[in-house]
């Protein structure tokens, strides 16, 4: 995370305010909350009782949150809304949003056994609902990965302002940039797995901000926020739901990979170095002690970190090991398990046909493993609710066809496990997009909103900085009980 970038723009508001930047935390996560929707200065003071996060419990004194609101519209974080909005007696009152003036970027990095692929940056507006530039480049390497995010967000940025210009607006201020990986990641490293070829850690996020730094037409530093694929997806989920859910998991079934994320009290929870959630790697291929010998495979399979990929079930994981959720449930494995053509192509094979059994087999055995993951995960941490993306074959497939057996398989698993007992809702199937720069436009969106939640998280004082004492002698929080 990139506090000081993040302190310093606190720093000015707590100056200009007299107001603590706990507060103005407060009153950006209230109005986030209700985002792309338009609040007030009176429901964002009054409070919920019964909301699920503390956050939005507690009622501020009024004075406070104007002084708090007047701060952050002056620094273009707020502004006035449009929809009128009325209070319980039906007196007006004034709506504010978030700032139309700053614009945050998400940069997806697609993989393929841990190698950068390609890179989809968007520029999107505060509020998340506005895209208001894309750009899309092969990339090979990872320092080729930090040259084309920077050279994007510039791109996007000056093409953005050019029209603005033209509508006599101000330029845009760039609150952020985040960056979306398929790996783990942990303060803003991308760390390769354990038996990865890339022998070294990368920092993604201190190179990427480096460039920043060296180019002046950005006005000011430019935090960067790397955050795992999954868990970007979770941060977006819980903005999507405005935290209806305090408790989830959000799972990902990717074409090589399946990631998951965890939200609790409200919060994303990462572990204690980036690596929390990871279901691909639960076991539940084999039993213990009966994994098949690792002589029976390439000796590069299983030591030297290159996953075999183009194997089916019987292969290792990426991670070197057998029967992991990653070897059986994602769709390349299906794929290469079965040797009938794409995910699309063997989902969709009919009843009549002579490899039927043989694809419903293999799409069940994949969906089962999925499932029992998730009974696994649900019994250990009894989140609300479990969001699962899939491809759009696995998510809604024709209801004869062959592939209809994999969602049935998780959902038969999911349905036995003890935390999911009485609750109809519990699991969530989401289906990514069918087109697959759609599905990284998707990945870019999801980790902007995180550059917002991790401004806000640092403001509140939830992110573990301990920051040497900066705030202004002025400054006070003042909260009503």
């Amino acid at each position: 995370m990139q506090h000081e970038q993040f302190q310093d723009v606190l720093d000015a508001l707590v100056r200009r305010s007299g107001i603590g930047q706990e507060v103005l935390g407060e009153v950006l996560a209230r109005t986030s909350l209700r985002a792309p929707m338009e609040t007030s200065r009176v429901e964002i003071a009054a409070g919920n009782p019964t909301a699920r996060r503390p956050v939005d419990q507690r009622v501020i004194a009024q004075g406070t949150v104007s002084k708090a609101v007047k701060a952050l519209l002056d620094e273009g974080l707020l502004e006035d809304g449009e929809k009128l909005l009325r209070n319980r007696d039906g007196r007006p009152l004034a709506p504010i949003r978030l700032g139309s003036l700053y614009a945050t970027a998400g940069v997806k990095v697609a993989l393929t056994a841990e190698r950068p692929t390609h890179v989809t940056t968007a520029l999107i507006g505060l509020d998340s609902s506005r895209i208001l530039g894309t750009a899309h480049d092969p990339a090979d390497g990872w320092d080729q990965v930090v040259e084309l995010a920077y050279r994007h967000v510039a791109a996007l940025k000056h093409t953005a302002d050019k029209k603005r210009l033209g509508q006599r607006l101000r330029p845009l201020k760039l609150f952020g940039v985040g960056v979306e990986v398929g790996a783990p990641v942990y303060n803003g490293v991308v760390i390769p797995q354990a038996n990865s070829r890339a022998k070294d850690s990368i920092p993604v996020a201190e190179d990427l901000r480096r460039l920043f730094e060296a180019d002046s037409s950005f006005g000011r530093s430019v935090p960067v926020i790397v955050e795992n694929d999954v868990n970007a997806l979770a941060v977006l989920a819980i903005h999507e739901i405005h935290y209806t859910d305090p408790d989830l998991v959000v799972v990902g079934v990717y074409d090589e990979g399946v990631g998951g994320g965890l939200v609790m009290d409200g919060r994303l929870r990462r572990g204690s170095d980036g690596r929390a959630m990871e279901v691909g790697h639960l076991d539940v291929g084999f039993p213990p002690g009966q994994e098949p010998p690792s002589a029976e495979f390439p000796e590069s399979a299983a030591h030297t970190g290159r996953a075999q990929l183009d194997t089916g079930f019987n292969g290792p994981c990426a991670c070197g090991h057998f029967g992991h959720v990653d070897t059986l449930a994602p769709p390349r494995r299906i794929e290469h398990e079965l040797d009938l053509g794409s995910l699309e192509e063997i989902s969709a094979i009919e009843p009549m046909s002579k490899e039927f059994e043989q694809a419903k087999g293999a799409f069940a055995r994949g969906g089962a493993a999925l499932g029992r993951a998730l009974s696994h995960v649900s019994n250990t941490v009894n989140p609300a609710r479990v969001i699962v993306y899939l491809p759009s074959a696995l998510a809604s497939p024709k209801p004869e066809a062959a592939g209809a057996a994999y969602l049935d398989a998780v959902r038969a698993e999911v349905s036995l496990s003890f935390a999911a007992e009485r609750q109809p809702r519990y699991l969530a199937i989401r289906s990514f997009p069918a087109n697959p720069e759609d599905i990284e436009l998707l990945g870019a969106r999801a980790v902007a909103v995180c550059v917002l939640e991790s401004f806000i998280e640092h403001a509140l004082r939830l992110d573990g900085c301990q920051p040497a004492p900066r705030r202004a002698a002025t400054a006070v929080d003042s909260v009503a009980v």
